[in-house]
């Protein structure tokens, strides 16, 4: 069901920038930038990242893209066991601006998969011969909605990523969703 709903939104993008393409905006740009990761659960601390997102400008209001995401955030419930937690996401986005001037607020949405990734070392386990990390990984989907500015070509926005299909039941850790303060900027678009 994933697939089939990745291949349509992918048809669908095709389509319509097939059909139509800014007056005003360059075509093609590219946002670079750094991410402060906020996550949900309480036993896991905050952390950094960046990312990169190609896109294309359909209309003068509406940009779609490929957004490329990589976060690290950590835990330590002591001084014997240290939790580190990485998140990737490749996601189709699409943003609508709400102006054409200068500074043109948006909102927009981001959909795909989600790369989890988790060591957890134990340092009592290590003195007593044993293996003193344990690694959790995977890939689940999901969603991330998005308003920010953009002002000339420096970007700022929030961005909140749920990620799906995650027992949260079990511990607090287990719940990787994050919010993400991003700061960056934008190569090529701007007007034509």
């Amino acid at each position: 069901m994933k697939k089939i709903l990745l291949i349509l939104v992918v048809a669908l993008a095709t389509v319509a920038t097939s059909f139509a393409q800014s007056t005003d905006y360059k075509p093609f740009k590219v946002d670079v930038g750094a991410l402060y990761a906020i996550p949900g659960g309480e036993a896991v601390s905050a952390g950094a990242g960046f990312y990169l997102e190609p896109k294309y400008n359909v209309t003068n209001n509406i940009a779609v893209g490929l957004k490329m995401e990589w976060a690290i955030m950590g835990a330590s419930s002591d001084y014997d066991n240290v939790s580190i937690s990485a998140v990737g996401s490749y996601q189709l986005t699409g943003d609508y601006y709400f102006s054409e001037n200068k500074v043109r607020p948006f909102a927009g949405l981001g959909i795909g998969i989600y790369s989890l990734g988790s060591v957890e070392t134990d340092v009592v386990s290590a003195a007593a011969g044993e293996d003193p990390f344990a690694y959790d990984f995977g890939s689940k989907f999901g969603f991330a909605p998005r308003v920010g500015l953009l002002m000339g070509h420096f970007r700022a926005a929030l961005e909140y990523n749920v990620i799906t299909g995650i027992d949260t039941g079990i511990s607090e850790l287990d719940n990787k969703n994050y919010l993400s303060i991003k700061l960056g900027f934008e190569i090529g678009g701007g007007k034509n």
